[in-house]
């Protein structure tokens, strides 16, 4: 079965799969960096990232932020609190709700990788209009998903 030249996308120059193979390369080098770093995974990484960019946030929060599977965010909760990279207190304004935070050790952490992943894209003066420009793209995505 043929299909018409028309109908068929090129993958070249189709965004939505160069913004996916974009991902997946930026996914591969933070990689990387975090083992290079630490003993984190991948969703380790992203759960502290989100507890240190949103102190005293909930896991429901950082499956919002990440976003990652409830379930996988609640795996990498537990082995950082295990680990004592994170911990978990009740909020002060309702104690059902729990607020994750970074420990030292999590914070020092945080910081080797951090300053590795942003020395490893510098030296870029088009990151403020990459970042607006994917950031409407985004928020274009954003109306479009159900």
């Amino acid at each position: 079965m043929s299909i018409d030249p028309f109908d068929k996308i090129h993958l070249d120059d189709f965004w939505p799969y160069q913004v996916a193979f974009l991902a997946d390369q930026v996914m591969r080098h933070t990689l990387s960096i975090v083992k290079a770093e630490s003993d984190l995974n991948t969703s380790q990484w992203r759960v502290l990232a989100a507890v240190i960019d949103k102190p005293h946030c909930s896991a429901a929060d950082v499956t919002a932020i990440t976003p990652m599977d409830k379930t996988i965010v609640s795996r990498a909760v537990k082995s950082l609190i295990k680990d004592g990279i994170i911990e978990k207190n009740a909020s002060p304004q309702d104690k059902r709700v729990s607020q994750l935070t970074a420990t030292q050790d999590g914070v020092d952490i945080y910081t080797r990788i951090a300053t590795r992943l942003k020395e490893s894209v510098s030296g870029t003066d088009r990151s403020g209009k990459f970042i607006a420009e994917l950031k409407s793209y985004i928020q274009m995505m954003d109306s479009k998903v159900d």
